[in-house]
This record gives C-alpha cells, structure tokens and sequence, in this order.
C-alpha cells in the first residue's frame, strides 16, 4: 500500500546515510581517498556555532531556542557518548571535568541564569536535552552537575525526567529555596534572589513560595523509583547553604524512599572551597554511573565471607579528617539507628590491612557494622600506602591512623561520639597501624596538635604485624629504623587493654610474635588477652563464617569487660 505521507529525517541521520553510501563506495574504490579521511568522514558531525578551546579541548559555542550553550568535546568520545551537565558555575573547580573529558565524556553548560531551576528553566533545559540526543547523538542518560544554585536546576529537571538521568552530583547544593535565598532557617539568604524566585516561579507573595511542595527537597519519590544514585559534598559549617536544610533533609528523605546517596564531609568547611583537592571520588562516581558500559566494582576472584558481607553495607557519609599532599582522607562513617549528632556513643575505629601497600576501608566494613548494630558509631579508615614513588612510608601509615584517632576524638560533639570511649581495631598490616595508635609515640604528622591523645581505650588486635624486626613482618619494607614500628619493641607501662587473635599456623605475621607481645604487655602491667586458633593461617578468620562469628563474640565479651558496648 502507498503512503504519501512525508517521512521526516534529521540531519544527522541523512549525513550517517550518505557517509554510509560514500564509504562503500570508498572501500570498493579505496584510492579515491586516504584511509584517514575516510575514517574522518564517519564520525559524529561537530557541533554548530564558534569553535574555541577549553583546557585543551575543543569548545562549541552556539545556542538552543535562544539560549547559549557550551559543548565541550573530548579528543575521542567514549562509546555511547557519555556527558556530564552543568547547572551553573561552568569552569568553577574543572578538574572533575578535565579528568572526565580525558576519559571521552562532552562536558555541557546551557546558560539560563537567574531562573533558579523555575519551570521555565526546565523547559529550556528539555529543549536544550532534545537537541543534543536527537541530533548529535549525546547518551540518553546524562548525568549532572549541581553546585549550589545549581541543585536547582539539576533536581527539578531530574524530577521531570526521571528517565533520562544517570546521577547527579551535588556540591554544596541548593536543594530549598527557603534555606536559599529564602534565608527562613539558620542561613542569611539573599533579598535580591528571593525576589528571582517569587517572580520567576510566579508566586504572588512570599505565603505562596513557602507553602511550594515541589522543591528538591519535597520532590524525590521519582528519583528513588528510577534508582539514581547521587552523590553530595558539603562542607558542615556552610552559612550560604546551610547543610543540614539542603543536603541533609534531602539524604534523610531520600534514604528513606530506598535511594542511594553517597555523603562526603568536609568539617570546619564553609559554602567555599567547592570541590575536592583530589577529584578521584567524583570522576569514579560519573565512570560509574554515568558511562554506558560502567567498569563496575573490582571484585575478586575468590571473595571471602567478609568481602561479600562487605558489598551489602553502605556507609553514611565519608568525612575528610586530613588533607595531605593535594589529597583528602576519608573516615567511613556508619551511623547506628537514631543516631545524633549530640549523642555521646562508644566508637569502633577499624583499619583495614594489605601489607601496607593495599587494601581499602570497605574490606572491613563489617565489624564497622557489627558494631554499629550494636548501638556505636562505626568508623573504617583510609590511610595512606607504602609508595616509593610518592615517597610514602609505612611511618605515613602510622602517622594517618594516629591523626585518624585524634580527629574522631577532637570532633566527637559533631559525630555524636563518647571521647572517652574509643576502640580501635585492625588486621594484619591494619593491626599494626592499629596498635601503632597506641604505641608510636612520637611518630605524628608534622604540624599536628598533639595535644589531644591518639590513645584509644581499646585495642582489638585480628592477626596483627605485631614484631617488624626480621623474624617477623615487614622489616624490609620499614628499613633501618624498623625498631621504632615495631609494637613487639615499643611496650610500655600506661598501653590500654588488649585482646589480639592469632592464628598458630601463621607463617606471614609469626605466632611467636603475637606470644612475646602478650608477655610483654603483662611484664609491663598491661591487659592483654591472646585467643590463639589452632594451625589458623594468617586472616585465617575472614574466610570461616562460624570462627568470624565467634571473634565478634569473644571481642564482645572483652568490650563489655572494660564497660565498652553501649
């Protein structure tokens, strides 16, 4: 049957058609052009307007329905071209975009200014998502960029369409308009941007715009249901965008409706600096999400029972205790359930092992949980790694696993801890940083108030490098001055009480060791219990279910002991 109907087709479309027609031709008659050209020929058409540059990308500058956007292309995209959206404040703290470009993402800004996210905005934004899908062929799923005002815009265009967003990052981001500019809780606000508000929201008086139910904060069942994860950093005393009625009430409301939102920290840290020293966290976040084919989590080849009880916990927010070399350090937090900031709960602080040269804070996750189940705040800490190129030690190690137990103290009225009640665990080379909290005095980041005591109440010691000397672990990878790491050589009267599992059969970190540890520690009036496991290998206790769960109990018994567990 003939149909007279007209067909449209998109420009884009019709180029690919006659680049197809052209390259088959060119392949059965290759000398009528060189390879490189026809290579040339079949990429995605660039886009329209001015071509510029932008920290050594190519940059286009044209406009949608009247409104100027900029494209910024990677030199070679990413298949299913990737894109990260901006909502305001383009080239504010680029690295993330930098590193996302060199990884084949198009990094987007569509300038709409002073509508703050209002439903003309949207419309623009609809308009501005249509034309780079349809015609150049961006992702369908884009992820956003929200740093302060611009939690606005990315929220209430997310909320519109669902469907269309892999993730969103905020920072620092406006999630109400009455925290701001409305200024109706802690923050000040901003007269002239209120007025933005009531006029470009069409309110007709300020009753109106705080009776609003659509703001970001009101507005997230849509995004739940579609999964997109989000990831918020802030810094916790932002007078701007006060936290707690942005980022705060949204991650409370949103956990609550099943989403996933990633919290990262900044104490002491106002509405500026945005951003972080080390992007890595971010652009890990876009590859993740955001890539069409996301590399996933590195798993291993054969996980043990506490790697796979490790990938159903997600903490509640990272903090950055340290910042060291261009690079932030992370505590990983685990709230218990009713948890306040005003509270006055025991602390469990886990530090993970791997020789001191890997390993990651979610390894150990689950004694982080155990006891947070219990009614404590659970840490699991990052530390630096021994690297010669970055001239990092195993000092460095001990240093940041001693300024880890001073920040957690001295920050205790923000993260609802008991100072006084402060245990400290670790395995393997993880023990050792551990008991080095205790033990090292003297070994301190330079510059650091020592003035509050890197002494837990506690220590909870899992097959720990507890003798660096050569008939132990670790002497070669210390050095010379291996005496002063070594927890076996460092005991002293006034070390808080101990209880430490070892494995007999241990032939990385010896038996022997953890026995003239236990000896020296009673000669010197201290504590500490061993529970040895007969002919057990070294981490013999994260690969048997039944022995993990007996440690956790034995190490109740010895918490409760000293009036430890809530």
């Amino acid at each position: 049957m003939n149909d007279s109907r007209a067909v449209p087709v998109r420009p884009r479309l019709l180029l690919r058609i006659v680049a197809g027609i052209s390259l088959s031709l060119l392949t059965c008659f290759p000398f009528l052009m060189p390879r490189e050209e026809i290579a040339a020929a079949m990429q995605e058409p660039p886009f329209p307007g001015q071509i510029g540059e932008w920290q050594g990308f190519r940059r286009y500058d044209f406009e949608i329905s009247g409104n100027a956007v900029v494209v910024v292309a990677p030199q070679q995209a990413a298949p299913g071209n990737p894109w990260v959206w901006h909502g305001e404040f383009f080239g504010h703290k680029p690295a993330p975009d930098i590193a996302l470009l060199q990884r084949g993402f198009h990094v987007v800004y569509l300038r709409v200014p002073d509508l703050l996210g209002c439903p003309t905005a949207v419309e623009h934004w609809n308009a501005c998502y249509r034309v780079l899908t349809e015609q150049h062929g961006l992702a369908s799923k884009v992820g956003l960029v929200g740093l302060s005002r611009g939690g606005l815009y990315c929220y209430n265009w997310a909320a519109a369409n669902p469907e269309k967003v892999a993730c969103i990052y905020g920072d620092a981001p406006v999630c109400d308009f009455k925290s701001w500019p409305g200024g109706r809780g802690s923050g000040k606000g901003s007269p002239r941007d209120w007025q933005l508000v009531l006029d470009r929201y069409g309110f007709k008086n300020d009753t109106e715009a705080l009776a609003y139910t659509k703001n970001p904060v009101d507005n997230l069942e849509a995004l739940a249901r579609a999964n997109v994860p989000l990831l918020h950093i802030y810094g916790d005393a932002d007078e701007v965008v006060p936290w707690d009625e942005n980022t705060g009430l949204l991650a409370e409301r949103y956990r609550k409706l099943g989403g996933n939102i990633q919290l990262i920290v900044k104490p002491g840290v106002g509405h500026h600096p945005h951003g972080l020293d080390d992007p890595r966290p971010i652009v890990d976040f876009f590859l993740t999400h955001a890539a069409p084919n996301p590399p996933g989590p590195r798993k291993k080849n054969n996980p043990d029972v506490v790697d796979l009880l490790a990938e159903k916990i997600e903490p509640s927010r990272l903090i950055v205790y340290k910042k060291i070399q261009q690079r932030e350090l992370y505590l990983h937090m685990l709230e218990p359930e009713g948890w306040q900031a005003t509270d006055k709960r025991p602390c469990f602080i886990i530090i993970h092992g791997g020789g001191w040269t890997g390993g990651q804070p979610q390894r150990m996750y689950p004694f982080a949980d155990h006891y947070r189940r219990q009614g404590m705040v659970g840490i699991s800490v990052q530390y630096r790694l021994l690297d010669k190129e970055r001239n990092q030690t195993v000092f460095d190690c001990v240093k940041d696993g001693r300024s880890a137990v001073r920040f957690v103290r001295s920050h205790a009225e923000i993260l609802g801890i008991d100072p006084g009640r402060i245990i400290v665990c670790g395995g393997s080379a993880g023990g050792h940083v551990a008991a080095g909290t205790a033990l090292f005095e003297g070994v301190d980041e330079e510059g650091e108030s020592t003035e509050i005591s890197s002494v837990p109440q506690a220590l909870v010691l899992l097959f720990p490098v507890i003798d660096t000397s050569a008939a132990g672990y670790g002497n070669a990878k210390i050095g010379e001055n291996w005496r002063a790491l070594s927890p076996l050589h460092n005991v002293h009267a006034g070390v808080p009480p101990c209880i430490l599992f070892h494995g007999t059969g241990d032939t990385v970190t010896p038996f022997a060791g953890a026995q003239a540890f236990q000896e020296a520690m009673h000669a010197a009036g201290n504590r500490c219990e061993l529970i040895a496991h007969p002919d057990g290998k070294h981490g013999y206790l994260m690969s048997d279910r039944p022995v993990y769960l007996e440690t956790l109990q034995q190490a109740d018994e010895f918490l409760k002991s000293l009036d430890l567990l809530p």
